[in-house]
């Protein structure tokens, strides 16, 4: 196996578990430890995981935040959880649609329906091409790492539109607020909601036990707070939350 593609085996090794072992990496690739630590130096020297004292590896902040990291993270979850939310989007509704990787989930359950999407993530635009859906994408700076536009350009048109609903995700969910770990996406957020007639929250369940440093919403500013019955007792307490489950899928 050449080194690029052994590489590129660990680090998605590493993304699925989180925190990585030496042990567990040799067990994977079936090489020697010395060609185990030469991959794991070259994909820290790119800035994409930070070795542990004790044989531990993890991604570094800014990996595990970025778009791509997070799209194959409890994918089984936000399936769900946007297969209820869709079910709450009527005919002819304009929306705002966040630009976070759980409702990059939601874009194939709005094919079928007369909607127009009003988005920010960059990373949203093919699925929306690919399921011939209206689309209007705000334009602004763009952020390569979060897959976002932002900006007083972003603001400034929001600030000219009426969203009959918006779909936000969030980084983090709790009874003391809503939060993202991005400045830019909670202030655009913060706008959208306050421009919006009915606003629902979807979120899986590890949101609810993490912790994020940009608040811009209340519980309360939710109609709907959509999670998996894995939200556990940090969700119970929380006005107007819907559990998604399989039951949605028929």
């Amino acid at each position: 196996m050449i080194p690029y593609v052994r590489q590129s085996q660990i680090y998605s090794y590493i993304k699925m578990k989180q925190i990585a072992y030496i042990d567990d990496l040799l067990d994977l690739t079936k090489v020697s430890l010395p060609t185990v630590r030469r991959d794991l130096k070259k994909l820290e020297e790119e800035g994409k995981i930070i070795l542990l004292n004790g044989g531990g590896v993890r991604l570094t902040e800014e990996a595990e935040h970025s778009v791509v990291a997070r799209l194959e993270v409890n994918s089984d979850e936000k399936y769900l959880i946007c297969s209820k939310a869709a079910s709450f989007i009527e005919n002819n509704e304009f929306i705002y649609v966040g630009p976070g990787t759980t409702e990059d989930y939601l874009i194939g359950f709005l094919a079928g329906k007369n909607v127009t999407v009003v988005t920010n993530g960059i990373y949203h635009v093919s699925k929306l091409l690919e399921y011939k859906i209206k689309t209007i994408v705000i334009g602004g700076q763009l952020d390569h790492n979060y897959g976002i536009t932002h900006g007083p350009e972003v603001l400034e048109e929001i600030d000219r539109m009426n969203f009959s609903t918006c779909l936000i995700g969030a980084s983090s969910v709790a009874l003391t607020g809503v939060s993202s770990f991005d400045r830019d996406v909670s202030v655009i957020n913060r706008k959208v909601i306050s421009r919006s007639q009915k606003r629902i929250l979807i979120a899986d369940s590890t949101k609810f036990a993490a912790f994020s440093p940009h608040v811009f919403a209340k519980i309360e500013d939710f109609n709907h707070i959509i999670t998996t019955a894995k939200a556990g007792i940090q969700a119970k307490d929380m006005p107007n939350l819907i559990i998604a489950d399989t039951s949605d899928l028929s």
